[in-house]
């Protein structure tokens, strides 16, 4: 009975130990407090704003956790068994990376932002380190300065210019000394109050930034038991009893980086803001003044250049900057005169009807966008870009390939790279070598890029890259296909417009394909815009042969047209394809007009694979507002064959 009595006291003492069975998981969330300085420690969960009217709910991402000390802690817990149970190494390899996920390094911070008596002021903790300057010799990109004759045409010298800029996918141009518009912005009492929301770009991550997509996947795949314990176990409890959890806490960057917003600014006050920041950096450890510096010691171009480069790929603080980019002209204006403008032009009306006024370049006569009848499209539309020192635009092709055009209204000059259209599928390969975590779930990201690939990098892959410095007063002209980044010296003002003259076509119909094999949407009708085209050819040969109008417009078009021109060569491509989807699919019994209004107002896409359906769309009458691609009739619902509809604009005679 003793003996009985001791066993039973022994049995139940463990039992009051395990308070939980073995092999379950506590219901109890582990709840870690605050580390005070915490600048020394290291963490990858980003910083996490408070309220406005309070401080700060921690300082940096290292206060949260010590995933080291973490993990003895878990290994101590009597109700978590250890090396219990036969487990794959697939499933330890995943216990592994998320038992670190918070691994990447935590660097000091380099800028904070705001303070309790204003939320746009800054301190500028980093310094300019000119002694670890990254540079790479990079070839020039051709420079053009057209004389007033030149410059009257943009389209047509721009076609004259195009076989010396292919090679390098990217040229600046200088106007004549002549052509000096205003900034419509500064003149119009939109500098101090009309204001635009700013974008955060965190250049010290632009290379290597955590990718929270790559370990959701790693999740996904783990035993679902050991992803709730160590999800419960990853929530924290800050300082005033807020309580977040690390994938609810704002870290993913990769998707989060670009669209991060900032403080709302206006031009003149983000100009304060924008030179505070170029002056502290920059200057040395004895000036007071920063503004005072900034004036009297200006960095040079090479010195932004190489400071900003070593940021990128060997950063040793968070520098976080901001960016006012693609502010629609329709809501915060335009630096160009347009036709609706109060402006007084009368003093120069050429610049209202110029061609390099980015408000007309997108429907000058001879560019096909002039074709697309929906304004809702973006490309039709000018967008203004407000940058400041260290601000990016990061390595992007334009939508559908398009042509582009940037004017820099003034500041200080934009540095641009550029790579030409011939090694796209070149880079895009460099792109999935370097970063193949974000095409895996995102191929669009081929088109414009969250990451910063270095020029040494592109140039170690075989794919030459080209440089060009753009001034203000200057343009800079981007080819179709190729990929371009940019980066801002200082505060500066610049505008972009796009163009298709029609030696584009048969860049913008690859586009549209590429768009459709990802299941990207697309910007425009491209369909639209070659038919358009091929209807003012005919109307223009029209006029040449018979009432003998040789204007420069008519002429345009004759140049494109016959047996081997770039216009018919597009025309009998596309009526090739639609041929071939249209001869396996319809039966004239179930074929109808499209009729008239179909997609005049807005654009109609395919649902399964976002294809333009301009000629032809597949329908049902179960679905009535919903249509497909031939190619994706049967995908489009679960009604029998006989019960689709096939719409045609045009006859394939």
């Amino acid at each position: 009975m003793g003996l009985e009595n001791t066993r039973t006291d022994s049995k139940n003492e463990k039992m009051e130990k395990l308070s939980v069975p073995p092999g379950f998981v506590s219901r109890t969330s582990f709840m870690l407090k605050r580390v005070e300085n915490s600048e020394e420690t290291c963490g990858s969960v980003p910083f996490i704003s408070a309220p406005e009217s309070g401080p700060p709910l921690i300082d940096a991402a290292c206060d949260l956790i010590d995933i080291a000390a973490f993990k003895r802690s878990l290994t101590h817990r009597p109700w978590i068994l250890h090396n219990q149970y036969n487990h794959n190494q697939e499933e330890s390899d995943s216990e592994q990376l998320d038992m670190n996920l918070p691994s990447k390094t935590c660097l000091p911070k380099g800028v904070i932002r705001g303070c309790p008596d204003c939320s746009n002021c800054q301190k500028v903790i980093a310094r300019w380190r000119p002694e670890d300057a990254c540079t790479t010799v990079l070839e020039e990109a051709p420079v053009f300065h057209p004389t007033e004759e030149e410059f009257r045409d943009t389209l047509k010298y721009i076609a004259t210019i195009r076989p010396r800029v292919e090679p390098f996918g990217i040229c600046r141009i200088v106007p004549p000394p002549k052509w000096k518009p205003p900034f419509l912005l500064k003149e119009n009492n939109k500098w101090e109050n009309s204001t635009f929301a700013t974008q955060i770009q965190r250049i010290d991550g632009l290379q290597n930034h955590y990718s929270k997509r790559k370990m959701n996947r790693i999740h996904e795949n783990m035993n679902g038991k050991r992803r709730r314990s160590l999800r419960m176990g990853m929530e924290y409890e800050f300082g005033n009893g807020y309580t977040t959890n690390l994938d609810e806490a704002g870290c993913d960057e990769t998707e989060g980086f670009e669209f991060e917003p900032g403080p709302k600014f206006s031009l003149e006050t983000f100009k304060i803001y924008a030179d505070d920041f170029k002056g502290q950096y920059f200057r040395r450890k004895d000036d007071v003044n920063s503004t005072m510096f900034l004036k009297q010691c200006e960095p040079s171009v090479e010195n932004i250049e190489g400071e900003y480069r070593r940021i990128v790929e060997n950063p040793t603080e968070e520098i976080e900057i901001l960016h006012g980019a693609e502010l629609k002209n329709a809501i915060f204006g335009s630096g160009f005169p347009i036709v609706s403008d109060t402006f007084e032009t009368s003093d120069k009306p050429d610049l209202m009807k110029s061609g390099w006024n980015l408000n007309n370049v997108p429907k000058l006569p001879g560019s096909l966008l002039s074709f697309e009848s929906c304004n809702t499209s973006g490309v039709l539309v000018p967008r203004l870009y407000v940058g400041m020192c260290f601000s990016s635009l990061r390595w992007k092709v334009e939508d559908h390939h398009l042509y582009s055009m940037w004017y820099m209204h003034l500041g200080a000059p934009k540095i641009w790279y550029g790579v030409p259209g011939r090694y796209l599928l070149k880079f895009r390969a460099a792109v999935k070598k370097y970063f193949p975590d974000l095409l895996v779930e995102g191929p669009e990201l081929l088109h414009k890029l969250v990451r910063q690939l270095s020029p040494s990098k592109l140039k170690s892959e075989g794919i030459p890259v080209y440089r060009c410095i753009q001034y203000p007063r200057e343009f800079v002209l981007i080819l179709p296909g190729a990929y371009h980044s940019g980066l801002d010296c200082g505060f500066n003002c610049a505008e972009v417009g796009n163009f298709a003259p029609v030696d584009w076509l048969p860049h913008g119909q690859h586009a549209v394909e590429l768009y459709c094999d990802q299941g990207r949407k697309t910007s425009l009708s491209h369909d639209k815009l070659l038919l358009g085209a091929a209807t003012e050819a005919v109307r223009a040969q029209w006029e040449l042969s018979l009432k003998r109008n040789n204007t420069l417009n008519n002429l345009r078009w004759k140049d494109v047209c016959g047996k081997d021109g770039i216009l018919a060569k597009a025309l009998k491509s596309r009526i090739k394809l639609e041929d071939n989807r249209r001869k396996y699919l319809c039966v004239s019994e179930q074929s109808m007009r499209m009729y008239k209004g179909f997609d005049a107002t807005s654009k109609r896409e395919c649902s399964i694979c976002f294809f333009d359906l301009h000629l032809s769309a597949a329908g049902c009458s179960c679905s009535p507002d919903r249509y497909s691609c031939l190619n994706h009739a049967k995908q489009l619902c679960s009604c029998p064959w006989s019960a689709k509809v096939f719409l045609f604009r045009y006859e394939m005679q």
